[in-house]
């Protein structure tokens, strides 16, 4: 994927001084990794079988793979099952993920286009426990952004769980389908189930980010799981979204 300087210099610059000024990534994520025997975890080697292997340092492994200080991680090579692809698997514990789980993100090699393959990551399962700091994942993704982009990654994909209405007193509700596309996550939506609850507005509406910029609460009614993509290309609508979203929030803490 080709990083453009100038949006780098303008955007992506500009939130990942936003992201590390915030006490979660000061207190989280400055780069102190583990293997399963208790090393410091240097480096991780991702080898994508596209003819090289990426040697990538502590604090790169850190925020690529959303693993705060003191993680316990261990890489495995993954066929694909269900909605996870084949590639290299980082799978990570520490204090901040709900006990007995993993958190999972797997890189992986897309065919973008006919012909023309590229790095991706799909999220394949995040678990963290509810004591976890506020915006911990917000400023965890922010920053799993920013490093994908400048190590030329061309889109994050994952199963955004759940279906509307959200139960707000439920504190086992999966709320992925309402929360990623404020991430600027997105995914198709089809004439079908748009026809179950029939609105004017909805009329030509063909994408969850179309939906929710013109309804958004028939989205968090009658939404529903789904694989979503973010898109890392300079300028994307994906980014745009992630941009406004972390000036609004985690700017402001």
């Amino acid at each position: 994927m080709i990083i453009e300087p100038r949006f780098d210099e303008h955007n992506v610059r500009k939130v990942e001084a936003i992201l590390l000024d915030h006490p979660i990534a000061r207190d989280y994520f400055q780069g102190e990794l583990y293997d399963t025997l208790g090393h410091r975890l240097n480096t991780i080697a991702l080898d994508l079988q596209d003819g090289g292997t990426s040697e990538l340092n502590e604090k790169q492994s850190a925020r690529l793979f959303m693993m705060p200080d003191g993680s316990i991680a261990r890489s495995l090579h993954l066929n694909e099952h269900g909605n996870a692809p084949s590639g290299i698997n980082i799978q990570s514990t520490n204090s901040l993920v709900m006990e007995g789980e993993q958190n999972s993100v797997i890189a992986f090699r897309s065919e973008t286009t006919p012909g023309v393959w590229s790095k991706a990551l799909h999220i394949d399962q995040m678990m963290l426990r509810s004591e976890a700091p506020s915006r911990f994942g917000t400023v965890a993704f922010g920053l799993m952004v920013v490093t994908a982009y400048r190590l030329g990654f061309s889109h994050i994909q994952l199963f955004a769980a759940g279906r509307g209405p959200l139960q707000p007193d439920d504190p086992d509700a999966l709320v992925g389908y309402w929360v990623w596309p404020k991430l600027g996550f997105d995914a198709a939506v089809n004439a079908a189930e748009i026809s179950r609850h029939p609105s004017a507005a909805m009329h030509g509406l063909r994408t969850v980010q179309e939906v929710t910029a013109r309804t958004p609460e028939w989205w968090k009614a009658c939404g529903s799981a789904r694989p979503m993509l973010f898109d890392l290309r300079s300028n994307s609508p994906s980014w745009s979204i992630l941009l406004n979203y972390l000036c609004t929030t985690v700017a402001a803490f």
